[in-house]
């Protein structure tokens, strides 16, 4: 594959990466505060809409996401590590796998008794496993990014020259 399509396969990732972390981030801080403000008998039927507007925003653009991640984790820009990718796509398992395992639970419990205070609580207490993967996974991302950004403006090349020695930079001329 040619690196400047490796380049646009990254540079869509990275966009789905970060409407995903605004997304969640979002929900945790916007969204989950003002629940305690809506009315328990008008909460469940909200919490129905909000949550199979959830699966469209959230759920598709990060099975988008993984799918993406592995198909760049095959065919990386030159300067991106492939270690980079494979933890990014942990941190993104680590909060898809949150979601699921407990913030889903909770959920379900909110659609059936309402908008309880300690349920609140629970949720945006244990939401926070979620924000840090999420966090931790936008920075790498950015990370990456920055470094397909400086490669490509000042011609540095992360390269490695024959097997036995370590990769490093260099600064390449035009010709």
């Amino acid at each position: 594959m040619h690196e400047t399509t490796r380049r646009l396969l990254f540079l869509l990732l990275f966009a789905i990466v970060f409407f995903q972390t605004g997304a969640h981030v979002s929900q945790a801080f916007v969204n989950y505060p003002a629940w305690q403000y809506i009315g328990s008998e008008s909460f469940t039927d909200y919490h129905r809409v909000m949550t199979s507007g959830a699966l469209r925003v959230l759920l598709l653009p990060r099975i988008i996401e993984l799918a993406l991640a592995m198909l760049v984790l095959c065919f990386p820009p030159r300067i991106i590590k492939r270690w980079l990718l494979v933890l990014a796509i942990a941190f993104a398992l680590c909060a898809f796998l949150s979601t699921v395992l407990i913030q889903l639970p909770i959920h379900r419990q909110l659609g059936t008794v309402g908008n309880t205070p300690e349920l609140l609580t629970q949720l945006r207490t244990t939401d926070w496993v979620r924000q840090i993967a999420e966090l931790v996974r936008a920075a790498l991302y950015f990370w990456m990014i920055g470094a397909t950004l400086v490669e490509s403006s000042t011609g540095a090349r992360y390269y490695s020259a024959g097997r036995p020695r370590s990769p490093r930079w260099e600064l390449v001329r035009p010709r």
